[in-house]
């Protein structure tokens, strides 16, 4: 089976003027924003890079609950980012989106602030308010990690898996234009549980599943690229294609290589996160990260930090050999490098 995934790169392209501003010094505010509003959760998934970060803590005998971003400091931040030019908003984690209590008025508030909105989420609390979700949302993407109750609730820690399956339904029942869609972490505990999971959900209007290896495990891609693991895609992929909800996965990259190429970094011109402690990160793969926390938004505004000196020293020296992380985000920044350091051999002047 041809695998298929979101080609982040080309969207790129939908932004023009962006593309324009960096070619002219002019140092683009990125289009899209993650934001973590919360690093509380109502689910314990094994995987969670917050998962020590989910509880209530005492210290000196006092009770700190997990951080949030407070009402009126996200608001005044969104509403600047959309006078820099940001264009859609990511509601992510950090911890579940929904379980902040001011969700749906600051969801409320970014879609009047002419921002596209997404959501990820585990699913469990839609029900709280659907009609606010399909009238404010652009997409939404449930992470779901097994295909079963069972290989579900011994990742998420919950027997939440109906639940979220109902969920879906009413989402898909109050809106005919929603994208919907659903990822799965797959592993060689849930992988068989897939084909059920393809049975469940290809009546339901979802309009993607999509299926991520662990880029973490030791195997080198092994269990990833087996035959076994394959043959299940495919069968889920036929399930699907039935009724129009479309397969998405993806290559399983163990290594990051030829990192000299690109030569720079533009992926935080296009992408960068908010997190629950109001701090802007250099880069949404960054995430505790203490040199790539830019500012914090209870500090400065956006427009002072991405200004700040801290920023344009990294920018500076920044380049994919010497970042240290593992990028996600390495095709956009090879289709930026291509625009602005076209090949000879390439030719740019002749599109044929």
């Amino acid at each position: 089976m041809e695998l298929y995934n979101f080609d982040f790169s080309k969207k790129i392209f939908f932004h023009p003027g962006k593309i324009d501003d960096y070619k002219e010094d002019r140092r683009p505010f990125p289009v899209t924003l993650e934001v973590d509003l919360t690093n509380a959760c109502n689910h314990r998934c094994s995987f969670c890079f917050y998962a020590d970060n989910l509880n209530v803590k005492i210290v000196d005998g006092k009770r700190i609950p997990p951080p949030k971003l407070e009402v009126e400091a996200i608001k005044k931040t969104i509403l600047e980012a959309s006078q820099l030019g940001v264009k859609g908003i990511s509601f992510s984690g950090g911890g579940e989106p929904l379980a902040h209590p001011e969700f749906f008025n600051i969801l409320k508030y970014t879609n009047q602030s002419n921002i596209d909105c997404g959501l990820i989420t585990n699913g469990s609390l839609i029900f709280k308010n659907v009609d606010a979700l399909v009238q404010n949302l652009q997409w939404i993407r449930i992470s779901m990690a097994g295909g079963d109750k069972e290989s579900y609730e011994a990742v998420q820690g919950l027997d939440h898996f109906d639940r979220v399956l109902t969920n879906t339904a009413l989402l898909r029942s109050a809106s005919d234009s929603l994208n919907i869609g659903i990822r799965i972490l797959v592993t060689p505990e849930n992988l068989n549980s897939l084909i059920y999971f393809s049975g469940l959900i290809k009546d339901m209007g979802v309009n993607y599943l999509q299926l991520v290896p662990d880029q973490y495990t030791d195997d080198g891609g092994k269990f990833w690229n087996a035959l076994e693991t394959q043959e299940v895609f495919d069968k889920v992929g036929f399930a699907l294609k039935q009724n129009n909800t479309r397969l998405l996965t993806t290559t399983f990259l163990a290594t990051q290589t030829d990192l000299e190429y690109p030569k720079t970094c533009y992926a935080h011109f296009f992408q960068t996160v908010i997190t629950a402690e109001g701090d802007l990160i250099f880069c949404k793969n960054a995430r505790g990260v203490g040199k790539y926390i830019l500012g914090n938004i209870y500090q400065n505004t956006l427009t002072e930090i991405w200004n700040s000196e801290k920023v344009l020293n990294i920018e500076k020296n920044i380049k994919p050999s010497n970042c240290g992380l593992f990028c996600r985000c390495m095709a956009l920044n090879n289709a930026m490098e291509d625009v602005m350091s076209p090949s000879i051999d390439m030719s740019p002047n002749f599109v044929t």
